[in-house]
């Protein structure tokens, strides 16, 4: 899987080699565990002496990819050592503790160092991890907030369903890591603890299997459509100095481009093309749509489209035609999106429209 995406041509080559590595590491570390488990260091202690468990290069890795999902732009050259500085003291720990281990002629994890220091290592782990997937959250954030001000459909666009994946992540780890400094301070590596044994291991096949679904999930993301923002973030402070006769001129030329036009029946309509239709500057266009109108350009469109279905529902012409269908024909380019951005407009769902609908009638 790493594999493919390592070398799946696209438009996000970056993104996709950045995922591919984060593959690799949990699967390393997999096997690192696997060495330990089935004692095959026992047999073949060199397999230990070279370290190949880096969990502290995940949350760097996960935060850089998701940089490069936001920003067409990101080039290796942002991959700095600085953020790297977590998995080098890791690297370092456990080179000493090899070292340790081939000196006095025992396996690392059976030396005094390891016993003291592993908890420490796990902890130091847990916050990398831990504050690095709290900044890529605050970076997909921004770029819905982005989104729903520039876009209409978010289809191609939206990265809830990394966020969500995110915090799934963040909620093992933080649960994980105690259990595991539990098992290494009180329970003494001792297998007999079965209980907390198959804690540790449900935990960490959760952690795994998420880690997977987010390759997945970029795999299954990698032939979306990236698009370069549109319109700068800044303002122009002038807006706030606009008379209330220029502001209504304004608002009253947004909703006649809507109403007689219906430009929103465009699933793919952005800001920057309503804009050139109002030969005005999407700045300017964001500032009436967010402090006259009260809302994003994304809600503000859609509530059109959901107007137009209603309206489409209660004629003869469309009866023979499925709810999806008008919805499609309305603007909305998939079920998901016209369900969830129904239920947010109306406080129902499409099918309990109709049925208040019909009972109405």
């Amino acid at each position: 899987m790493a594999g493919i995406l390592f070398f799946r041509k696209g438009n996000r080559p970056i993104a996709n080699r950045i995922l591919s590595l984060t593959m690799i590491i949990v699967s390393l570390h997999l096997a690192y565990l696997m060495v330990l488990d089935t004692n095959l260091d026992n047999i073949a202690p060199f397999l230990l002496w070279i370290p190949f468990s880096f969990l502290t290069a995940l949350g760097p890795l996960i935060y850089f990819y998701t940089k490069a999902l936001v920003n067409t732009s990101f080039s290796r050259s942002e991959m700095t050592y600085a953020y790297f500085i977590p998995v080098t003291v890791e690297i370092i720990f456990q080179a000493i503790n090899v070292v340790y281990g081939i000196r006095n002629d025992q396996l690392f994890y059976n030396t005094p160092f390891y016993f003291y220091a592993a908890p420490i290592l796990y902890i130091w782990t847990a916050c990398s991890i831990l504050y690095y997937l709290h900044i890529s959250l605050g970076i997909i954030k921004n770029h819905e907030i982005w989104a729903l001000k520039n876009f209409s459909n978010l289809k191609e666009i939206t990265l809830a369903w990394l966020q969500k994946l995110i915090v799934y992540y963040r909620l093992l780890w933080m649960i994980w890591v105690p259990f595991m400094i539990l098992f290494l301070l009180f329970f003494k590596f001792q297998l007999q603890y079965i209980g907390i044994v198959l804690v540790l291991y449900l935990l960490l096949l959760a952690i795994t299997y998420l880690t997977f679904w987010i390759g997945l999930e970029g795999l299954g993301h990698a032939s979306s459509i990236v698009l370069k923002r549109i319109v700068g973030t800044r303002e122009n402070k002038n807006f706030g100095n606009l008379s209330q006769s220029q502001i209504l001129a304004y608002i009253d030329g947004i909703e006649r481009l809507m109403e007689r036009d219906k430009v929103y029946l465009d699933e793919n309509l952005n800001l920057k093309e309503f804009s050139a239709f109002l030969k005005l500057d999407p700045n300017l266009v964001s500032y009436i749509l967010n402090a006259h109108l009260k809302s994003n350009f994304h809600d503000f469109v859609n509530r059109y489209r959901i107007e137009e279905v209603k309206s489409r529902l209660g004629k003869p012409a469309y009866g023979n035609i499925t709810l999806l269908g008008i919805a499609l024909d309305s603007g909305f380019n998939s079920k998901t999106t016209f369900n969830r951005v129904f239920k947010k407009i109306t406080g129902m769902t499409p099918s309990e429209f109709q049925k208040k609908r019909k009972i109405d009638l």
